[in-house]
């Protein structure tokens, strides 16, 4: 899988009740498409993954796989605190026809560099999908460092990671330390 380009976090549509607003959230995946994105990413951060039960997840990468129709790969976010719950969310995305999956570091808990390493090994080694990491240490207080993206981007299915630290050096070392040229 060759992840390129504009890839926005899209925003989850609700209705005054809080009830997924399933029209404008097709009507969004299009506007996204009509103006030239490479990829969608629903149920990150700015789409409120926190807000939303699982099911509710899986409609919404249902409705965006369904809407995108091909046209553009759908990366899911899939964080939750626990492995066993981002486990399951996978299976889900799966079932949902998603491409990859952004795994946003556990919030709420301080994992150890070691502890986050065999999360997201475990993660890896049980989804057919490809796993994106996600860290974004502002939203989670949880911090990958660029040693641990070494050694997790030695396992074939974690295939990038999204970095919302805003620390460009940061990235600079996760870029040197994994270059496999």
């Amino acid at each position: 899988m060759k992840i390129h380009g504009i890839i926005p976090a899209m925003v989850t549509p609700f209705h005054d009740d809080e009830s997924l607003n399933e029209d404008a959230l097709r009507q969004l995946v299009n506007h996204l498409i009509a103006n030239g994105v490479h990829g969608l990413f629903p149920t990150g951060s700015q789409g409120e993954f926190y807000a939303l039960t699982a099911d509710e997840k899986q409609r919404v990468w249902e409705i965006v796989v369904d809407e995108a129709a091909g046209r553009v790969p759908v990366y899911a976010g899939a964080g939750a605190i626990t492995t066993r719950e981002v486990i399951a969310l996978n299976k889900r995305a799966e079932r949902a026809g998603i491409q990859a999956v952004s795994v946003l570091t556990p919030m709420f808990i301080s994992p150890t560099q070691d502890e986050l390493y065999r999360h997201y090994i475990a993660i890896a080694e049980t989804t057919t999908l490809p796993v994106l990491l996600y860290n974004n240490p502002g939203r989670t207080g949880v911090h990958l460092s660029a040693d641990l993206v070494a050694r997790l981007a030695e396992h074939p299915n974690i295939v990038g990671v999204k970095d919302s630290s805003g620390d460009l050096s940061l990235t600079l070392e996760y870029l040197r330390q994994t270059d496999r040229s």
